[in-house]
């Protein structure tokens, strides 16, 4: 069941998500679209969402901060792990098949790349047939 929010949350969360979208745009030169997919695809945005966190009483600024953090970080990554990001990416819009743009919302909706980062170290030994047949096993099973 989902939890309850308390009432400060429900009238600040639009408003720091609008401000927060609004500083990406500009610092990232995204538009609203990518911005609103480079917030709700990151884990500070999960924070924001948990009550006990508090993190909306931090300024738009301080909050794009940890956000950019933690997408340095992950940015980081190890190139053998981004390079199965791409394959992963690459083939899974061949085998559904879907424009490359839709296939990256996919992923970013239903967590494919925490996915694939956190199976890394068994699924890249694997084939392409089995990997894809993984992947789309993921994505069914988050669409349900």
């Amino acid at each position: 069941m989902p939890q309850q929010k308390t009432s400060t949350e429900t009238a600040i969360m639009p408003f720091k998500v609008q401000q927060l979208v609004e500083i990406i745009m500009q610092k990232k030169q995204l538009d609203y679209e990518a911005a609103f997919a480079y917030l709700y695809s990151s884990n500070c945005y999960k924070l924001l969402l948990q009550e006990e966190s508090k993190l909306w009483y931090m300024s738009g600024l301080s909050i794009f901060k940890m956000l950019e953090e933690e997408k340095t970080t992950k940015a980081k990554d190890n190139p053998k792990i981004l390079l199965f990001f791409s394959f992963c990416l690459e083939k899974y819009k061949d085998f559904v098949p879907l424009p490359a743009e839709e296939t990256l919302f996919v992923f970013h909706k239903y967590g494919v790349f925490d996915y694939l980062r956190e199976g890394f170290d068994i699924l890249h030994t694997q084939g392409e047939s089995y990997i894809l047949n993984e992947i789309d096993l993921f994505i069914k099973a988050r669409q349900k």
